[in-house]
């Protein structure tokens, strides 16, 4: 099984910092699984003789299975060890890591938890909930073992192949489209390539993916410009907002301090390399 262990990706904050606190690997779900999971990913940290350590994440439009369990008596509200589901988190994604830990979980494709399981995206926004008994056919036991958890989980989304849904394969060329061209900076032009109408294209989002169309559009601009902070010391942040789609430098300012709550100047002190 093919890992990418501690790889650059869109989305971690302050990536040095956090690869010396915890091992991150990343896999490739089976050929089955393919079509709803986007990758397995694993964390583990033993901060037992350090300091607890805030991660940040500015998150996809995606949601997550995961497996989690440690010293710590309850995570993201819910006692440990537990099977919980993530809905996709509007604003960035914060916890602290203490003692020692582990979590596996699948990312799903954007829509790509709906599409599998006919639940609406939109009711797990901004939410952490557990593992209910209806969502597999049989229950799925896991175990303090990523690999083989993370196997289990493999095989429970993958046991169900539904009918195509003409719907998702639509979705996802367009949000390929919205991550890929940096050159899409508003809704309408979003709406030029959808296959639906305005109104359908909103509806489609909140109930696959969760959010609004813009929301999906300014996360994906905000990841990139993150991580071009990050890895270019010398970018113009003038250039880089105009780059990226904003009017101006003062309007990315106020969209980067929003979601991160720091300016583009702030992070590159803190974060850049």
């Amino acid at each position: 099984m093919e890992a990418w262990k501690n790889a650059p990706e869109r989305g971690v904050v302050g990536r040095p910092a956090s690869a010396a606190v915890f091992d991150l690997d990343r896999w490739p779900p089976s050929p089955r699984c393919a079509e709803f999971v986007e990758h397995f990913w694993s964390v583990r940290w033993d901060l037992r003789d350090r300091q607890p350590f805030d991660s940040a994440v500015i998150t996809f439009p995606c949601m997550h299975l995961t497996h989690e369990w440690g010293s710590e008596q309850t995570r993201h509200g819910h006692p440990l060890p537990n099977t919980l589901i993530h809905g996709v988190v509007e604003r960035v994604f914060h916890t602290t890591l203490n003692g020692s830990g582990a979590v596996v979980g699948a990312r799903f494709r954007p829509g790509g938890f709906t599409a599998r399981f006919g639940r609406s995206a939109a009711d797990y926004t901004g939410r952490v909930a557990a593992l209910d008994n209806t969502l597999f056919a049989a229950p799925v036991r896991l175990t303090e073992d990523s690999q083989r958890s993370a196997a289990r989980i493999d095989d429970a989304i993958a046991s169900h192949r539904a009918e195509p849904d003409a719907t998702y394969g639509r979705l996802r060329s367009l949000l390929d489209v919205i991550r890929d061209d940096n050159e899409l900076h508003r809704v309408g032009q979003v709406m030029e390539r959808s296959p639906w109408s305005s109104r359908t294209t909103q509806r489609v989002f909140r109930h696959y993916v969760g959010v609004p169309v813009k929301w999906v559009l300014c996360r994906y601009r905000l990841q990139q410009a993150a991580l071009d902070i990050e890895t270019e010391p010398t970018a113009d942040l003038a250039d880089l907002a105009v780059r990226l789609g904003w009017y101006d430098q003062a309007h990315f300012a106020n969209d980067f301090r929003s979601m991160l709550g720091c300016t583009p100047g702030e992070y590159a002190t803190r974060h850049g390399t």
